[in-house]
Protein backbone atom coordinates (compact mmCIF):
# COMPACT_ATOMS: atom_id res chain seq x y z
CA UNK A 1 0.00 0.00 0.00
CA UNK A 2 2.67 2.38 0.68
CA UNK A 3 3.87 1.79 -3.08
CA UNK A 4 1.65 2.74 -4.42
CA UNK A 5 0.96 6.36 -2.30
CA UNK A 6 4.49 6.76 -3.36
CA UNK A 7 3.52 5.87 -7.13
CA UNK A 8 0.75 7.96 -6.98
CA UNK A 9 2.19 11.19 -5.30
CA UNK A 10 4.99 10.94 -7.76
CA UNK A 11 2.84 10.27 -10.35
CA UNK A 12 0.82 13.53 -9.34
CA UNK A 13 3.34 15.80 -8.69
CA UNK A 14 5.11 14.98 -11.70
CA UNK A 15 2.31 14.79 -14.07
CA UNK A 16 1.60 18.81 -12.48
CA UNK A 17 4.97 19.89 -13.21
CA UNK A 18 4.45 18.28 -16.92
CA UNK A 19 1.55 20.22 -17.97
CA UNK A 20 3.12 23.53 -16.54
CA UNK A 21 6.26 22.72 -18.78
CA UNK A 22 4.18 21.45 -21.70
CA UNK A 23 3.09 25.64 -22.95
CA UNK A 24 6.86 26.19 -23.08
CA UNK A 25 8.56 23.20 -23.95
CA UNK A 26 6.37 20.27 -24.77
CA UNK A 27 9.94 18.07 -25.46
CA UNK A 28 10.18 18.46 -22.03
CA UNK A 29 7.43 17.27 -20.77
CA UNK A 30 7.73 14.50 -22.86
CA UNK A 31 10.76 13.64 -21.50
CA UNK A 32 9.36 14.04 -18.17
CA UNK A 33 6.37 11.63 -18.65
CA UNK A 34 9.32 8.64 -19.70
CA UNK A 35 10.87 9.39 -16.83
CA UNK A 36 7.93 9.28 -14.40
CA UNK A 37 6.76 6.30 -15.92
CA UNK A 38 10.77 4.62 -15.29
CA UNK A 39 10.10 5.67 -11.64
CA UNK A 40 7.01 4.30 -11.50
CA UNK A 41 7.99 1.23 -12.75
CA UNK A 42 11.07 1.67 -10.62
CA UNK A 43 9.28 1.90 -7.39
CA UNK A 44 6.96 -0.87 -8.23
CA UNK A 45 9.86 -3.41 -8.46
CA UNK A 46 9.74 -4.86 -5.43
CA UNK A 47 6.31 -5.50 -5.56
CA UNK A 48 7.10 -7.33 -8.97
CA UNK A 49 9.22 -9.13 -7.79
CA UNK A 50 7.61 -10.41 -4.66
CA UNK A 51 4.82 -11.48 -7.04
CA UNK A 52 7.29 -13.40 -9.39
CA UNK A 53 8.47 -15.02 -6.49
CA UNK A 54 5.38 -16.49 -5.19
CA UNK A 55 4.41 -17.29 -9.02
CA UNK A 56 7.60 -19.33 -8.96
CA UNK A 57 7.12 -21.51 -5.22
CA UNK A 58 3.22 -21.93 -6.75
CA UNK A 59 4.95 -23.12 -9.93
CA UNK A 60 7.42 -25.31 -8.06
CA UNK A 61 5.03 -26.94 -5.82
CA UNK A 62 2.70 -27.84 -9.18
CA UNK A 63 5.75 -29.19 -10.71
CA UNK A 64 5.62 -26.62 -13.42
CA UNK A 65 8.82 -27.06 -16.09
CA UNK A 66 10.81 -23.55 -15.10
CA UNK A 67 10.66 -23.09 -18.68
CA UNK A 68 7.26 -22.93 -19.18
CA UNK A 69 7.83 -20.70 -16.72
CA UNK A 70 10.55 -18.09 -17.75
CA UNK A 71 7.85 -18.06 -20.90
CA UNK A 72 5.06 -16.73 -18.66
CA UNK A 73 7.41 -14.06 -17.30
CA UNK A 74 9.04 -12.96 -20.99
CA UNK A 75 5.08 -12.80 -22.01
CA UNK A 76 4.19 -10.46 -19.28
CA UNK A 77 7.21 -8.21 -19.39
CA UNK A 78 6.57 -7.87 -23.33
CA UNK A 79 3.10 -6.69 -22.78
CA UNK A 80 3.90 -3.99 -19.75
CA UNK A 81 6.91 -2.54 -21.97
CA UNK A 82 4.59 -2.48 -24.84
CA UNK A 83 1.70 -0.52 -22.80
CA UNK A 84 4.44 1.69 -21.27
CA UNK A 85 5.46 2.22 -24.56
CA UNK A 86 2.03 2.66 -26.31
CA UNK A 87 0.77 4.75 -23.48
CA UNK A 88 4.31 7.35 -24.07
CA UNK A 89 3.43 7.80 -27.56
CA UNK A 90 -0.23 8.41 -27.52
CA UNK A 91 1.10 11.16 -24.82
CA UNK A 92 3.10 12.41 -27.49
CA UNK A 93 0.38 12.51 -29.95
CA UNK A 94 1.14 9.72 -31.98
CA UNK A 95 -1.07 7.18 -31.75
CA UNK A 96 0.06 5.41 -35.17
CA UNK A 97 2.91 4.67 -33.75
CA UNK A 98 1.69 3.50 -30.55
CA UNK A 99 -0.87 1.28 -32.74
CA UNK A 100 2.46 0.11 -34.53
CA UNK A 101 3.88 -0.80 -31.07
CA UNK A 102 1.37 -2.50 -29.75
CA UNK A 103 1.23 -4.49 -33.24
CA UNK A 104 5.04 -5.78 -32.66
CA UNK A 105 4.45 -6.09 -29.17
CA UNK A 106 1.60 -8.99 -29.76
CA UNK A 107 3.58 -10.74 -32.58
CA UNK A 108 6.42 -10.40 -29.92
CA UNK A 109 4.65 -12.14 -27.11
CA UNK A 110 2.79 -14.59 -29.86
CA UNK A 111 6.76 -15.61 -31.03
CA UNK A 112 8.36 -15.98 -27.21
CA UNK A 113 5.83 -18.34 -26.57
CA UNK A 114 5.75 -20.11 -29.84
CA UNK A 115 7.71 -22.91 -27.76
CA UNK A 116 4.18 -23.39 -25.97
CA UNK A 117 2.29 -24.20 -28.75
CA UNK A 118 4.86 -26.59 -29.37
CA UNK A 119 4.71 -28.66 -26.14
CA UNK A 120 1.01 -28.66 -26.47
CA UNK A 121 0.93 -30.12 -29.69
CA UNK A 122 2.78 -32.26 -28.88
CA UNK A 123 1.19 -33.54 -25.57
CA UNK A 124 -2.23 -33.45 -27.58
CA UNK A 125 -0.58 -35.81 -30.24
CA UNK A 126 0.70 -38.19 -27.72
CA UNK A 127 -2.62 -38.61 -26.56
CA UNK A 128 -3.81 -39.93 -29.91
Amino acid sequence: MAILIKIAAVALAGTVLSLVIKKNSPEMALMLTVSLALIALYLAFDTIKGITDFISSLAETAQISPAVLTIVFKTIGISIITKLSADVCRDAGQSSVASGVELAGAFSALYISLPLFKTVMSMIESLV
